[in-house]
């Protein structure tokens, strides 16, 4: 979990893909139309995280807390990321790895709060009166 996130930090995702399953499973329980609810397989993930660290300048992922039970592992940690455009985005995400006997991510849950990041990306407005 530590090695995941300090790979996308570094955005080195084809290191970052090896901590992957074959038939892994990836899911955005609060998915939207940028966020899928459900990726299959190494390959589709490959294929959804590839571009994704060229939208951002910088991005850093400190963790907050992680709960550990067998092969599961659940952290929380904050998103801080600079924009190719120079905009902050900030969000805060409670995740739950799943891992195979031999290390490998197997089932992956990326919550997050879908309103800021669709806010952020232009894909809704929110008027909080």
């Amino acid at each position: 979990m530590h090695t995941f996130l300090r790979l996308l930090e570094e955005k080195d995702i084809d290191a970052w893909i090896e901590l992957w399953a074959e038939g892994a499973d990836h899911y955005y329980p609060f998915g939207t139309r940028m966020f899928p609810r459900h990726i299959v397989g190494k390959t589709a993930v490959y294929s959804r995280w590839k571009d994704t660290p060229e939208m951002f300048e910088s991005w850093s992922f400190p963790i907050t807390e992680t709960w550990e039970d067998g092969n599961t592992v659940i952290a929380r940690f904050e998103g801080d990321c600079l924009l190719r455009s120079g905009e902050r985005y900030r969000n805060t995400y409670v995740s739950i790895f799943k891992f195979t006997e031999t290390g490998h991510i197997h089932e992956y849950h990326e919550f997050f709060d879908p309103i800021v990041a669709a806010e952020q990306f232009g894909l809704a407005r929110v008027d909080y009166r």
